[in-house]
């Protein structure tokens, strides 16, 4: 039992510093997103630039939930104490 919480444990921990790390990517996202605003000489400049940014955006979107996905399944498979669901 000791070992199921510590996985537990030890994945939401890993969780917990997955999402930390997404606060900062969203934060230089969207300090980039300004700084390309900022140089828009029109509207339809700046609807543009706004729109080619927007793939990179979804890779990154897209990348961290299924970062998220694995580790809540990690989490999951720690908590049932399936073979080789250690942590980390």
């Amino acid at each position: 039992m000791r070992q199921i919480l510590g996985r537990a444990v030890d994945g939401f921990g890993e969780l917990a510093v997955h999402e930390a790390g997404l606060l900062d990517g969203h934060w230089y996202a969207l300090q980039e997103r300004i700084a390309v605003a900022r140089k828009a000489r029109d509207v339809g400049e700046l609807i543009r630039n706004q729109f080619d940014l927007m793939p990179a955006t979804q890779a990154r979107l897209l990348r961290n939930h299924r970062k998220r996905v694995a580790l809540w399944r990690r989490i999951g498979k720690g908590l049932t104490g399936s073979p080789g669901s250690t942590v980390g």
